[in-house]
């Protein structure tokens, strides 16, 4: 929920820089209003009698009549006291199939990997090959014309193409989209990585903030905080000053709906000294459209809760979503099943995610404040009080880092945790979240300084990587939930990759780290275990590639000449999957509230950059067991 005063005391000072601030705050005025994809009766009447397996299939189902026939339509059916054959009934008169309004552009041209053959492996290179191809299975665009005139979609339309993530997942995605990105700069499809970072200027633009997804349903959460970063990998693959310039603005007023929706003070408990830090929290009271029969079985379905408590796990369970990590045993209370527990939700009963303060998104929100201050001097020469916006950020990253480095790193365990308001202390639990500190450059001189201490930053990743076969788990409960293991997923194993690469190039080269202001003169570092960050990072991207290598084989994939299908009675082409078991090389991942997504865009996108890094891995046996050891 938005707290006035506490916008009113960061903000003050800065109206005259700011203006757009306290603008930001109308988004609310976006918000799920649609009669049929958001909360009301026909959206329950249909969702509860579960015509469908996935709650997100009907809300994804453009009208086949305008809005107002449809509405006329439900309450002729019944209205609410519908029976199952006549919901079945009224959505088969009504809807259209699901994503109807979304053209597949599959005649794009794309061209071949320009690095190719420096993959080694014929094998390898066949699947990148197959991989660079597979970018038109995922390239959409909005289709305007498959609508009637007044019909009603959930989708939020934009004028450009763009990539979607696949599987159920029709639209597309925020922090999916960095990783999608660096995969098609890397493949030379600059025009597409462009549009798909001026839809997000759009949605800015328009909501004042980036929605979760492409959908009416997700505008009243967000997701990690990735565009700063998209605009970043854009430009070093471009140099456009002029692109920098139209974003500025932009990211300006992206940073302000962070600040003015989701900073929370923070007291520290060893000297109530306050910090202003930002957590994931949402103005939401119904069951998410898209996973409606689950939370509302979550809230409703054998228990007892006051209506004031099922208002709040709705509200975190949107904001469990908006972490980008749903769902996460960072975000619950109560890390272990019950021994009668049928049904993964039920763990979410206990979710308290906006008294989490996460180190992961103040990490992004860092990065953002210290490439801000950066960039309004090299770019924003054109602007007015470009000076003082630079100081501005360069003091909002400053204070960040403090507030970090005094409520949120762990001198014992050499690591950063999230920061917990219930408990007013650190949660002591490995994630691969407690990486992105290093990912980003959010390191406070004192640790920089101190050679054993920046040792033993990876110690437990590390451990991680020794105790499974797989790539870096999300974390040591198994809680059922989809962000917990045995599961493994893309985006941080990548975090946890360019990391470990990061400090060697800037700490053991005698470089300057990534906040340009501390010098470490030393010998090369290795772990503890006597493993340099740069070959622990190679392990890990070689358990990447062969997991999603052998997922890709194991179900069907082939390449001509090369690769024959290792089961000629397999129908499919081979899929990426969107997540991983960390304890069997190749193994999808599981549990969750939806089945294991192929596809995949992120997965394709970092299989790219592992490939255009370390170009010599060998394609294992995938009919054999894999071990890849430290």
């Amino acid at each position: 929920m938005i707290n006035l005063r506490l916008i009113c005391g960061i903000f003050i000072t800065q109206i005259s820089l700011y203006s757009s601030v306290i603008a930001t705050q109308s988004h609310t005025s976006y918000t799920c209003d649609s009669p049929i994809y958001c909360d009301g009766p026909i959206l329950k009447t249909v969702q509860l009698a579960r015509i469908f397996s996935d709650s997100k299939t009907f809300v994804d189902m453009p009208t086949s009549k305008p809005e107002a026939q449809v509405i006329e339509s439900f309450n002729q059916f019944g209205g609410t006291n519908a029976t199952k054959d006549q919901v079945m009934q009224f959505l088969n008169e009504n809807f259209l199939p699901a994503g109807t309004d979304l053209k597949l552009l599959n005649n794009i041209t794309i061209p071949e990997l320009s690095w190719i053959d420096t993959i080694s492996d014929t094998k390898y290179r066949g699947w990148a090959s197959t991989l660079n191809k597979a970018w038109s299975n995922l390239t959409f665009q909005y289709d305007e014309s498959a609508l009637c005139e007044d019909c009603a979609s959930s989708t939020l339309p934009v004028t450009r193409p763009f990539v979607v993530p696949g599987g159920r997942f029709r639209e597309f995605y925020y922090w999916d989209s960095y990783f999608v990105i660096k995969g098609l700069l890397l493949s030379d499809q600059v025009d597409l990585a462009k549009n798909m970072i001026e839809n997000f200027f759009d949605f800015v633009q328009k909501y004042g903030f980036i929605p979760n997804g492409a959908r009416i349903y997700y505008l009243n959460r967000s997701q990690p905080p990735f565009l700063t970063h998209m605009v970043e990998a854009y430009y070093e693959k471009t140099g456009d000053d002029d692109f920098m310039t139209e974003a500025l603005p932009i990211l300006d007023q992206e940073y302000d709906y962070w600040m003015a929706n989701a900073s929370i003070r923070v007291k520290d408990p060893k000297n109530d000294k306050k910090y202003i830090l930002n957590h994931y929290a949402t103005q939401n009271t119904s069951p998410r459209p898209e996973s409606y029969v689950e939370d509302y079985n979550t809230v409703n379905k054998g228990t007892r809760f006051t209506e004031a408590e099922k208002l709040q796990i709705y509200s975190d369970i949107a904001a469990g979503a908006e972490t980008g990590w749903d769902y996460s045993s960072r975000w619950i209370k109560n890390k272990v099943p019950a021994v009668n527990q049928s049904e993964s939700y039920e763990m979410l009963r206990t979710i308290n995610t906006a008294n989490v303060i996460p180190i992961d998104l103040n990490s992004l929100l860092w990065f953002t404040e210290n490439k801000l201050s950066q960039w309004h001097i090299l770019f924003g020469n054109k602007a007015k009080h470009y000076k003082k916006k630079s100081k501005y950020y360069t003091k909002q990253a400053k204070n960040r880092l403090s507030a970090m480095e005094n409520l949120m790193w762990n001198q014992h365990d050499h690591t950063f945790y999230d920061f917990n308001l219930t408990s007013n202390a650190q949660n002591i639990d490995f994630t691969p979240a407690n990486l992105f500190p290093i990912w980003v450059g959010a390191l406070p001189e004192k640790i920089l300084e101190n050679r054993t201490e920046v040792a033993k930053l990876y110690d437990e990743t590390e451990n991680a990587l020794r105790k499974y076969a797989g790539i870096l788990t999300v974390s040591y409960y198994n809680t059922t939930l989809q962000w917990d293991w045995p599961n493994g997923w893309p985006p941080v194993s990548y975090v946890a990759m360019e990391g470990m690469l990061r400090l060697d190039d800037y700490l053991n080269k005698e470089e300057y780290f990534k906040n340009g202001t501390i010098k470490y003169k030393g010998p090369k570092l290795n772990t503890t275990r006597g493993t340099s960050f740069s070959e622990l990072a190679r392990v890990l991207a070689e358990r990447y590639i062969a997991s999603a290598y052998c997922g890709w084989v194991n179900t069907g994939g082939s390449i001509p000449g090369v690769l024959k299908k290792v089961n000629n009675s397999i129908t499919d082409n081979g899929h990426m999957f969107e997540k991983f078991d960390v304890n069997t090389i190749g193994l999808s991942g599981g549990q969750g509230e939806y089945v294991t997504q192929t596809g995949f865009g992120w997965t394709n996108g970092i299989a790219f950059w592992i490939f255009n890094k370390w170009a010599n891995f060998t394609a294992p046996d995938c009919t054999q067991t894999i071990t890849l050891d430290l």
